[in-house]
């Protein structure tokens, strides 16, 4: 897990320093060491940085990269070492024979069984990393070597012989990768913050998405990002710049589709080839050369990864017991450990737990803001934060979690009516009022208005779900192409649009601001496939959300957690906070962004509305955090310094 930066010098305004400056503001990704390459047509050269590491330094013949250096394209790197820990491993790596060069930042998985596969090809290999099995990968198939590689990743590799550069995001978005054409050069990078150092760098508020922001909490759903000047490369894709041009023009290609693996068989065997799927998964993202720890809540997913896990190292001989970190708090209706501390009984794990609170928050909140580099939908995040604080504490640098799990399994609330609107729209009602029946005996109560809202959905209306008379201006437009008619396709909507895409940055931005690497099982796109491809009545059946993981799962995970209805995740007291000790906090803030952005928040109408939440008088929603977010995020980036 590194930080990664390729800067394509347009109108050689720029040197090399720039390479450094970009790099340094992202050491936190990286500190283990750092490179350069720079790139004219015919002379590829491979440097070190001023934080590479001594044995990097005394193993290579690497010169420092000066100040000075003229480039038509250089890459950065910034590296955390998970892999073959020796120098060998440094990058950018190049592979003089294919002219090849890469900066990478993320891992290949599979890269053992890769790697094997190109050795009875002839390849020849002198490291034990996974980035040298992308470089071989590529010379032997070119972009088609996407195909194999089972992990997360964000690749920057140049072409030397072909004067190409390609930047390519994995399947999911898993990693980030943004990218922005100046005036002066075009950069390619891990964090918007890299961009901003560029000298030419103009900030422009994006007003739509910042308007859909503070109506709906939607982020990272498009390409935009909130400056209207920086994009993100959308996941599945590759951007492919021609080198020997002047100019610079990027051709997108999408490299990867969602394609679902129909399922023919019975319940009792999808639930047999989901919990192989799961297990093969874990293995998978167990292989490191430094310690591995997990985060557990105690709910359904983070509870099958911690029993699987202790599984796969007990058949290894590893009787140690992994160790696990877990958010809890004070107050008992926000608090899991109870849940948590029977998965720790009964894997013999050693437990880390962690409490944020309202004024750790607040002392921490400006670096919070700062490596997020966009706002945040709720202080959940801050929960995740802390957990990956107190995850690099413990001395664990790479942890294993289970995002990714409630997106394909129906795992939130609100799958309920687009299951009844797809039953409805094949004409199943003996089907729809069963579910309905279902919903009811296990939630003691009838679904809210479920005839009327299938009924809208099918019809391609929508509202939005809170008061937002207080947003100036039209109603914000929709973050979704049409109606979702089936469950099916608003699990699509969730991984790709909301909210999958935002919890992967908030995962990605929050681990490696602690310099630890966050891996997700759930996220392996063998079992997405698998699970997009079994029939609806597998995945949610008579009330009943994920219903192929607890089958799956039984016997695995404890029975409590395998009977568990409700849903947390990473949560605060946000509620308490606002209307208890950070009442005045929040008030403050929103006076803030209220003058901030006059044009777009209407002041009298949302402070009403925000003091009769306050006041009970109307239901919590995290509408006044989501304004507090945005105004954080504006002072941040619109401060005059770099937190170099």
């Amino acid at each position: 897990m590194c930080g990664i930066l390729a800067i394509i010098n347009n109108k050689r305004s720029l040197n090399s320093k720039q390479l450094h400056t970009a790099s340094a503001i992202i050491r936190h990704r990286g500190p283990d060491d750092e490179g350069f390459l720079t790139w004219e047509p015919g002379k590829m050269e491979i440097w070190a940085g001023g934080d590479t590491a001594q044995s990097t330094k005394d193993h290579w013949k690497y010169r420092e990269l000066p100040a000075d250096q003229p480039f038509k394209a250089g890459l950065g790197h910034r590296r955390l070492s998970i892999l073959d820990l020796s120098p060998a491993g440094h990058q950018p790596m190049q592979y003089e024979k294919a002219g090849l060069a890469v900066s990478f930042n993320g891992e290949i998985y599979n890269y053992i069984e890769i790697k094997a596969e190109l050795e009875k090809l002839g390849h020849q290999f002198r490291t034990k990393s996974d980035t040298e099995v992308i470089l071989h990968a590529w010379e032997q198939w070119g972009v088609k070597c996407l195909q194999r590689f089972n992990g997360m990743f964000a690749i920057l590799l140049l072409d030397q012989g072909k004067k190409e550069l390609y930047a390519i995001r994995d399947r999911f978005g898993v990693k980030p990768l943004y990218y922005c054409k100046g005036t002066n050069a075009t950069y390619l990078a891990s964090e918007i913050k890299q961009i901003r150092t560029s000298p030419d760098y103009q900030f422009d508020m994006n007003i739509p998405i910042a308007r859909q922001f503070l109506a709906t909490g939607a982020v990272d759903h498009t390409e935009d990002t909130f400056d209207k000047n920086i994009k993100q490369l959308h996941c599945g894709n590759y951007l492919r710049i021609d080198l020997s041009k002047d100019t610079v023009e990027p051709e997108i290609v999408q490299w990867y589709t969602l394609s679902p693996k129909r399922w023919r068989g019975s319940f009792e065997e999808a639930a047999e080839q989901f919990r192989h799927l799961l297990t093969d998964a874990v293995s998978l993202r167990l292989r490191s050369d430094v310690k591995v720890g997990t985060a557990l809540s105690g709910g359904l997913d983070s509870s099958s990864i911690v029993c699987i896990a202790a599984d796969l190292l007990k058949a290894r001989g590893d009787h140690a017991g992994q160790e696990t970190v877990t958010a809890c708090f004070d107050e008992e209706k926000y608090d899991e450990w109870r849940f948590a501390q029977e998965v720790v009984k009964k894997t013999n794990a050693h437990p880390h737990r962690v409490f944020p609170s309202f004024d750790s928050m607040r002392e921490e909140l400006d670096a919070f803001v700062w490596h997020q580099d966009e706002p945040v939908a709720s202080t959940s995040v801050f929960s995740q934060w802390a957990v990956f604080k107190a995850s690099r504490a413990a001395g664990l640098t790479v942890m294993i979690d289970g995002q990714g799990a409630d997106e394909q399994l129906a795992g939130y609330g609100g799958n309920d009516l687009p299951l009844y609107a797809g039953l409805m729209h094949k004409a199943r009602f003996r089907s729809l009022l069963a579910e309905a029946r279902s919903y009811k005996t296990a939630n003691k109560a009838w679904p809210k208005g479920f005839l009327l809202g299938a009924f809208k959905i099918n019809m391609g209306k929508r509202t939005l779900p809170e008061r937002l008379n207080w947003l100036q201006g039209t109603e914000p437009a929709s973050i979704y192409d049409g109606p979702a008619h089936s469950l099916q396709r608003n699990l699509f909507r969730q991984i790709y649009r909301q909210p999958l895409p935002a919890l992967l940055r908030y995962e990605d931005h929050n681990s490696m601001a602690w310099s630890v690497e966050s891996r997700t099982p759930f996220m392996d796109y063998r079992l997405m496939e698998f699970n997009l491809g079994l029939p609806e009545r597998f995945v949610y059946k008579d009330g009943l959300r994920k219903t192929i993981l607890r089958k799956a799962m039984h016997k695995i995970i404890p029975e409590s957690i395998e009977n568990r209805k409700d849903k947390m995740g990473f949560v605060t007291p946000e509620e308490t906070w606002l209307k208890g000790e950070g009442k005045a906090w929040f008030l403050s803030a929103i006076d803030y962004s209220c003058k901030v952005f006059k044009d777009i928040i209407n002041e009298d109408l949302l402070k009403k509305h925000v003091h009769n939440i306050i006041e009970g008088k109307e239901p919590f929603s995290t509408i006044p955090w989501r304004v507090v977010s945005l105004g954080l995020w504006h002072k941040n980036v619109t401060a005059d310094h770099l937190h170099l």
